[in-house]
Parts: structure tokens; sequence; C-alpha cells
């Protein structure tokens, strides 16, 4: 839920990122298209019949002061032209080589946006042009305040470019990370799962078993709940074992891990406890009804010996597939039933179930026998 909870507001927050930007990028091209048109496109007619006639006075002058003047001339009174901010002139002429060169070696970018005069000159024996250039000052300034905004934009753009690029990369990194961590995570329960559980099977462990049913005894004794315990051994599986060999025997304790576990709750415990020996734990009924007379002792005792028959019932008539032979097994069975005495611990209860199974192994197998502490008795069930 969190993550998806992130992935929902890193999109909403991205979605009004790309928003903003493309709002403030689109102001920014406006203003720039704006000065644009309006002191470099649309001049008023003045200003070109005032920057002809500044061309005009130029050349004249020129002409005037350089009848027929060296390069060097010309150099020097474009030199002296060039003082006032508001006029570029420049001239143009065919070198030796008939590469065409200027006087000028770098043009500004604002004069190449001012209205151009081209006026023929003579020096020496060649010809040249004379280039005026007209950008009054307050064109100038207008110049570098579209250049400001331009860069601007160019700036504006490039970063949030780099912002984009750097949320992505930050969220797959990010979602690198947390698929790392959950591999990690997974990895954890899945060594955790196997540390608990038996490999062959898949049921818990005999530690895990002891461990569980170990809190199950102390809550137990706090509510007064009763507790039913059941040993259970596959009968003769060392002969069934050399019978059949030891991967049907495999396939035999899966088979019985597999029918017991779906004859018992989802939520009672079921372990391989060794070998071919399996230790179940489920819950009773609240001892407080039994006490109250609205469930019996002999019906506690009574459900716990039907869902042991149950077992015991339906392991027999399991058939067994080995190679294109069928086989089955039985199963003897010991129980008891805690009902919330004091000083009791998962080993004691567990070595009570025990003596019932071996009991039940004594008297001919493949029955059902329960132990009452209380008495020191057991008593065949099935």
């Amino acid at each position: 839920m969190k993550l998806s909870i992130f992935k929902t507001r890193f999109i909403k927050y991205l979605v009004l990122l790309s928003v903003i930007c493309w709002f403030l990028f689109n102001y920014l091209l406006k203003t720039q298209s704006t000065i644009m048109f309006k002191y470099f496109v649309e001049k008023p007619p003045l200003y070109y019949v005032r920057a002809e006639t500044m061309a005009r006075l130029v050349c004249f002058d020129f002409q005037k002061k350089l009848s027929s003047p060296s390069l060097a001339d010309i150099r020097n009174l474009i030199d002296e032209y060039n003082s006032p901010p508001s006029l570029t002139v420049d001239f143009v002429y065919q070198d030796k080589s008939g590469t065409m060169r200027s006087i000028l070696k770098n043009v500004k970018e604002a004069d190449l946006t001012a209205p151009e005069y081209t006026y023929p000159i003579k020096y020496r024996n060649l010809k040249g042009k004379l280039l005026v250039y007209d950008m009054n000052t307050q064109f100038r300034k207008k110049f570098e305040e579209y250049r400001r905004i331009a860069n601007i934009t160019r700036m504006f753009f490039i970063l949030t470019l780099l912002l984009l690029l750097s949320t992505v990369l930050f969220r797959e990194y990010s979602a690198d990370i947390k698929r790392e961590k959950h591999a990690v995570e997974n990895e954890k329960r899945a060594a955790e799962f196997r540390s608990l559980h038996d490999s062959a099977t898949g049921l818990c462990t005999q530690r895990y078993f002891k461990d569980l049913l170990g809190k199950e005894i102390i809550r137990s004794q706090r509510w007064k709940r009763p507790v039913s315990v059941l040993m259970c051994d596959i009968d003769y599986f060392k002969k069934f074992n050399d019978s059949y060999g030891h991967l049907a025997g495999d396939e035999a304790l899966r088979t019985v891990a597999y029918t017991i576990k779906n004859n018992v709750r989802a939520y009672d415990i079921v372990a391989r406890y060794g070998g071919e020996e399996f230790a179940i734990f489920f819950l009773g009924i609240d001892f407080d009804q039994a006490k109250s007379g609205a469930v019996s002792q002999k019906e506690l005792t009574d459900k716990t010996v039907d869902i042991a028959t149950r077992i015991k019932n339906n392991i027999e008539k399991t058939q067994i597939k080995i190679d294109h032979k069928h086989a089955s097994v039985t199963l003897s069975i010991g129980m008891v039933i805690y009902t919330g005495g004091a000083d009791y611990t998962a080993e004691r209860l567990i070595g009570e179930a025990d003596r019932a199974l071996y009991k039940s192994k004594e008297d001919g197998r493949n029955r059902i026998t329960l132990y009452d502490p209380a008495k020191n008795q057991f008593k065949t069930c099935s």
C-alpha cells in the first residue's frame, strides 16, 4: 500500500512540475518573440529614414576624407567611426589571392540585426564595400534584454531537462534499491521458512513445533483453552523402505504429510517430528464451556478422537503410486488433551502423547490410543 501511494504522489508531482515548466517555458519564448518582433522586425518608418541618412553621411564623410586611401588609412578611419555606440562601420575587400576580407575581426551580434547599408568604395586601384550598421542606443539595450531572456530560456530549458532526467534516474535508482531490498527480504523470509520447515514435506520442524506448542500452553493456562496433541508414526516404515526403496519412502512421507494437513484446520499445526514420526496440535473448545456443561468433557474427547480417526482412516485409504504399482501405509496415533493445568511444558505434553503412541504400537499398530494424565490410564479409541 505504501509503495502504491508513493507511486501516485510521484506521478502527481511529476505532472505538476511538467505543467509548470511548460507554461513558464512558453512565457519566456513569448516574451523573447515579442521583443524580437517589436524592436528588430517591426521598426517604425522614421527609424529607417534616420538610419539611412546617417549611413549616407558616413559614406560622404568617408569619401571626402579619403579619396584613394590605403587599407591602413581605411582601418584608422573605421576605428574612428566605430567610437559612437550607435553605429558599426566595416569595410569589405578582396585581397590579392581573391579571398574576401573585412577590417573588423568581430561584428557584434546586435549589429547583424540592425539595418545594413552598403556603399562601393575605391581604394588604390581596387574596389571594396563600405558597410554601415545602424544600431541606436535604445535598440542596443533592447537587444541586450532580448539576449538575456534568450539565455535564460536556454538555461531554463536545459535545467528542466536535467531536472526531469534526474527525477527519472532517481526514481529508477529508488526502484532498484527497493527491488534489491525486497529481494533480500524475500530471501531472508525464504531462509527463515527453510529453517523452520522440513524440506521433504514442507511441515514444521521439531524445534518450531515445540516453540509454537510452548506458547500455546501458556495461552491455554491463561484462557483455560484445551489443546490436543497427537503423535503419529507410520507403521513398518523400515520394511516399506526395504521393499520399495528410499525414493518410494520419501513419496510415502510426502503423501502422509499431505493427507494429515488436509484433514485438520488451516490454523492447526502439523510437524514432521523426526524420521517417519509426525506431530499435531490443535485447539479444542473453550474449557469454560466444558466446565459450565455447555460442552462436556466427553464431547471434547470425542471431538479429538474424531479428528484422529479421520486422519488414520484417510491414510489407510490413500494409495501411494510407485512406478506402475500402488502401495499403502497405516498410522499409529497417540494423543493427549491438555486442559490448562499448571507446571506443563511442551516437552512434557509431547512425552505423554508419545507414551500413548508407543502403547498403540504395543497393542498391534494401526490404532489410536488416548492417554489420561490425571488417571495415568490409556484408552484405545480405534
